[in-house]
């Protein structure tokens, strides 16, 4: 629609026109604010960006694999609902992936959110054409622009466009889910609510998986403490400068949708129900690809050294575990030959110099293992899928505990998992304890092969079955050690800074220099990947609300609580001892 006719709805949002009713000065701000935000849409550029994707883009993946909600027909449910494609952001070419495969396979052009640092020209023009508008990144002290904004959130639910926006308000450096940001879901409910005899809204959770990321080397020199570099358009077109690297499949994987026809009650509280459902939905159909089962299985080996064999085994045991439980694969995963998409995922890994080959001649053997300084880059693809394997990780320490006596009754138990997900939920978004307990449930009557109906029949199982559910889900053992160690070194931080008051910015830079000496020297500190500057800031939280650290007027922080934070230290070996001891009682046991 062109700028004209499009302007016109958004000046007819009550909201806005009330506003210029009584300030018809603001007119020019809002015409500025419009053509800041409008994309002159264009079908016959999408279509012509298509072509050129399958000539180049298409050039640097092995494809993109799209599965859709089973009965999921784009056209009908648009002719029944406002259709609002929610997806997790990785990459700069998921504008690319998910506007390509919704017009390729489905003929259906989406107009995406984006930021806006890609409005410049001439690349801006191109991108509106194709179906971007373009957000701020902040404007909560600029009423006028939020207005306007939601007035144009309207104008596109009044022309039936498809939307789409990253929930999580930008792309992820580590892997794992970023909370969703609740801006965009606040404007639809509230511009959805201004419309006359409107459709119910629909938004569809994707999920987007990447086999590998471009900026992968750019996202762990930040999180080592680099300075992060300003985003722009041009980020974009520098994916076609790889074209001597392999980028493997990207995976879209489409939930089923939430159908919002209005909200009741508290605005604030309905946009926070809905943006969460929408990504739990997206965590829970984020699939296991190649690339991250292989990541999972080689990270967990502090020397990351293993045959071909040895990952053979494992992926099998990954893989029987993600059927048996519902866990989301990739096709190829699913597929009985899925060993040739893992020696793939494998070959990939070392063309990009992430896995280096390592030849035994005197045993005869082949050792793959990932290079010390490109392991942070691999971690981006096992925290894209830990969070499925959260509460199988759990219970390897809970089975350690229960078979030497120190966890005796449900009590203890659920106490336990509290304290276990105290530890956590910094991390991930986490699900209750009763959910959590739900899934212990449904896996440890997996391993046994029976229904196992509650804590307290867990806690009457013998040895023989104990050790049982810990050969089903040994494979987890160290899924979540290098997280214990960062929060290890952060305890040991604290103890340091004990004495004085210290900023965010001291806390790091001690915790690096105890990081590295632990690595060098130390007994307990394993895992290079278990610094990063995201995970050490976010420990604050956990001594803050464990009331070990508190506060101070001016931002700083002082610690309050030195015995709680040896008791801490010394949970933090006990855990990490414990899942060595593990390891060595089952490599001792089992092939």
């Amino acid at each position: 629609m062109f700028s004209d006719e499009a302007l016109e709805i958004v000046l007819t949002y009550p909201k806005l026109a009330e506003r210029m009713a009584s300030r018809a000065d603001d007119l020019d701000k809002v015409k500025k604010i419009f053509k800041e935000i409008h994309g002159e849409f264009s079908p016959t550029v999408v279509n012509s960006a298509v072509k050129v994707i399958d000539a180049t883009f298409l050039k640097l993946y092995d494809g993109v694999n799209l599965e859709v909600f089973p009965g999921t027909d784009f056209h009908e449910l648009r002719e029944k609902n406002h259709i609002i494609l929610v997806p997790n952001h990785q990459s700069h070419a998921d504008y690319v992936a998910l506007t390509y495969s919704m017009f390729k396979n489905f003929g259906v052009a989406i107009r995406v959110a984006a930021g806006i640092n890609l409005n410049v020209f001439p690349m801006g023009q191109f991108f509106g054409k194709a179906g971007a508008f373009f957000i701020r990144r902040s404007f909560t002290a600029d009423q006028l622009y939020k207005i306007t904004f939601e007035a144009y959130v309207y104008y596109l639910l009044k022309t039936n466009q498809v939307v789409e926006f990253f929930f999580e308000g930008g792309r992820t450096r580590t892997g794992k889910l970023l909370k969703p940001k609740y801006g965009l879901f606040q404007m639809l409910l509230e511009s959805h609510s201004q419309l006359k005899d409107a459709k119910p809204l629909m938004f569809i959770p994707v999920s987007l998986a990447h086999e590998h990321i471009p900026e992968e080397k750019a996202h762990a020199r930040e999180l080592g403490g680099g300075k992060k570099k300003p985003e722009s358009g041009a980020q974009l077109f520098k994916l076609f400068k790889l074209f001597n690297k392999r980028l493997g499949t990207i995976h879209l994987n489409f939930g089923e949708g939430l159908v919002i026809d209005g909200y009741k009650g508290d605005l604030k509280e309905a946009t926070q129900t809905l943006a969460f459902d929408c990504f739990k939905s997206v965590g829970r159909n984020m699939p296991i690809t190649p690339s991250s089962l292989l990541a999972l299985i080689m990270l967990d080996e502090p020397s990351g050294a293993l045959t071909w064999k040895q990952i053979e085994d494992r992926a099998q045991d990954v893989v029987d575990y993600c059927l048996a439980l519902n866990i989301p694969l990739t096709p190829s995963l699913r597929d009985d030959n899925h060993h040739d998409s893992l020696r793939s995922a494998l070959d990939m890994f070392i063309g990009n110099k992430k896995i280096e080959v390592l030849k035994r001649e005197k045993l005869n053997q082949v050792f793959y293992a990932i290079k010390s300084e490109r392991r942070v880059e691999v971690l981006y693809h096992k925290n894209m899928i830990l969070h499925h394997f959260l509460v199988s990780g759990i219970i390897n320490s809970t089975w350690f505990n229960v078979f030497n006596g120190s966890i005796k009754d449900g009590m203890s138990l659920t106490r336990f998992l509290q304290a276990k997900r105290k530890e956590l939920k910094y991390e991930f978004y986490l699900p209750t304890v009763k959910e959590m307990i739900r899934e212990a449930l449904n896996i440890i009557s997996y391993a046994l092969g029976r229904r196992v109906e509650s804590i307290e029949e867990c806690m009457k199982l013998s040895s023989q079955e104990l050790y049982q559910i810990a050969t089903k889900v040994r494979r987890f053992s160290t899924a979540l050690s290098y997280l214990y160690e960062a929060y290890y070194i952060s305890s040991l931080t604290v103890k340091y800074l004990a004495n004085e008051n210290f900023n965010q910015e001291r806390f790091v830079q001690v915790a690096k220099e105890l990081f590295d000496l632990e690595i060098e020297h130390g007994r307990v500190v394993k895992y290079p990947e278990s610094f990063s500057v995201s995970i050490i800031k976010e420990t604050l939280d956990f001594h803050l609300n464990q009331k070990v650290l508190e506060r101070n007027d001016d931002r700083s922080f002082r610690v309050v609580d030195v015995a709680k934070l040896d008791q801490s230290i010394d949970r933090f070996i006990r855990d990490l001892n414990d899942q060595v001891a593990i390891n060595l009682k089952f490599n001792k046991a089992l092939p």
